[in-house]
């Protein structure tokens, strides 16, 4: 009788199962905070460059429509050397002004990285306004802006009230400078050389004073050709009955002194 011999393997439940590896520990890196020193590294940098390199400083200022070489000199003076973008442009031009009356308007233009362009347009004088105290130059808009010294030689407007004039204080309208100027130049087309012109209740009313003495009363509300064509009919026809003044405000009527 033949007897298989059965063999079992046994074996032990403890040595069946691999015994796991022992992991490595990894070592993180946190990017926030290197983002955030990034970020520092680079707000410095930038600071840097702004406020204390000289990347950003004004080297060159053009200038247009100056006349005055002692403008002209002083944007240079203030401007070079300037931060151009840490400059207040507003508080610069309003600064700009007060110095400088006869300027009507100013505008600046930066050219990143170190330039900036001026442009300017200088008031024109058209009247010299005085009364007691001062003379004020007018512009062609009727703003009082800057004062001078009473001229002789040239036609002057004053007022027999006496008002105080204050500077950038708007004087007359752009109509009575108008009427004003144009007169002047009626009055020489007829030969009349004026020696100066009065207002004393109304810009209406208006006194144009001749270099003989005598003076023409003129209405600026009305039309100017009918009155200067009505003066000179008075000094073509009645000129030895005109001795203080001519007064021709009124269409039709002339009142003869």
């Amino acid at each position: 009788m033949n007897t298989q011999k059965e063999r079992f393997n046994f074996k032990r439940p403890e040595v069946v199962g691999r015994t796991p590896k022992a992991q490595k520990e990894r070592k993180s890196v946190n990017f926030r905070i290197v983002k955030n020193i990034l970020y520092l590294v680079i707000l410095s940098l930038g600071c840097y460059i702004l406020i204390f390199s000289n990347v950003f400083e004004i080297k060159t200022v053009k200038v247009s429509g100056v006349k005055s070489v002692e403008i002209s000199d002083y944007l240079n003076q203030t401007l070079i050397g300037k931060n151009i973008l840490l400059m207040q442009t507003g508080k610069y031009l309003d600064g700009l002004a007060e110095k400088f009356p006869i300027l009507q308007e100013a505008q600046l233009v930066r050219g990143l990285p170190s330039t900036v362009k001026i442009t300017v347009h200088e008031r024109t004088q058209v009247l010299i306004l005085c009364n007691n105290q001062s003379c004020y130059e007018v512009d062609s808009r009727g703003y009082a802006y800057q004062e001078v010294s009473r001229p002789k030689g040239k036609i002057i407007l004053i007022d027999e009230k006496n008002i105080a004039i204050n500077q950038d204080q708007k004087i007359f309208s752009e109509s009575f400078i108008k009427f004003y100027l144009d007169a002047i130049d009626e009055f020489n087309n007829i030969g009349v050389f004026l020696k100066e012109a009065r207002m004393d209740e109304t810009t209406f009313k208006i006194k144009f004073v001749s270099a003989e003495g005598w003076y023409a009363i003129l209405d600026s509300s009305e039309n100017l050709k009918n009155q200067i064509s009505a003066v000179d009919q008075v000094l073509k026809n009645y000129k030895s009955d005109l001795h203080e003044y001519v007064d021709v405000r009124v269409e039709g009527t002339t009142y003869i002194k």
